[in-house]
């Protein structure tokens, strides 16, 4: 049975503006169909609420703290880096301080950023997807980042600058999956993409993901950068 979002509000016993952000963040997997969200009753039903890590930062705000994490490069040599103001200087830095000390470091990030980017699933011919990886527009992220170790063949995972995605839909004849269907496209848009995307946001993408290897993959992303 597929869910809409005030069914979906109605089944969690939340309001619809609550329900609308849990599948806009990936927390529960949904299926845009003729502009409307579309949720399987089964995974609604694997959704396990909990007390909010933190409140979601806006998308400026969510770029900034995961160019604060990094291994190697000098910040001023990464493309699409967000020079902080005074005020957000003094933010970020009690960010990072909080999250470097949370246990649940994970969990605190995936909230914090859960609007860096709005997410679009669609369902695209499997021949397509290898070339469709080399697309210069997409930056690959998630399973598709060599960083996360998965690299699924099968399905593609990346970031688009937000005024090429229309573009990039049409180029590749990418189309809303059909119901009851698991989408082999994932894109995130948002304003600017760096070419290099910082490794929070890889860590950041596995972490929506509900498998026990995507999980890992996160954690050790987590584990093995550092804040400048």
């Amino acid at each position: 049975m597929a869910l809409s979002i005030p069914e979906l509000a109605n089944r969690l016993h939340v309001n619809e503006s609550r329900a609308r952000h849990l599948v806009h963040s990936g927390r529960i997997r949904g299926q845009r169909i003729g502009g409307r969200w579309i949720v399987e009753e089964a995974d609604a039903a694997q959704y396990r609420p909990g007390k909010p890590a933190g409140r979601p930062l806006s998308e400026r705000s969510a770029w900034q703290l995961m160019s604060s994490f990094w291994d190697d490069s000098p910040r001023q040599s990464r493309p699409g880096y967000l020079e902080p103001s005074p005020v957000e200087r003094h933010r970020l830095k009690a960010r990072i301080s909080r999250l470097e000390d949370s246990p649940g470091s994970l969990e605190l990030l995936a909230a914090w950023l859960a609007n860096r980017a709005e997410r679009f699933e669609f369902s695209s011919s499997p021949a397509d997807i290898a070339e469709l990886r080399q697309d210069k527009r997409l930056h690959l992220s998630g399973v598709s980042h060599p960083r996360s170790g998965l690299l699924a063949n099968s399905e593609v995972e990346a970031y688009v600058r937000r005024d090429e995605l229309k573009d990039v839909v049409r180029d590749w004849f990418l189309v809303e999956p059909q119901p009851g269907k698991r989408p082999n496209v994932v894109l995130r848009a948002a304003e600017q993409v760096p070419d290099d995307l910082p490794p929070l946001v890889v860590a950041a993408d596995l972490a929506e993901r509900p498998g026990v290897r995507e999980q890992q993959a996160a954690r050790e992303i987590v584990r093995s950068v550092r804040a400048d």
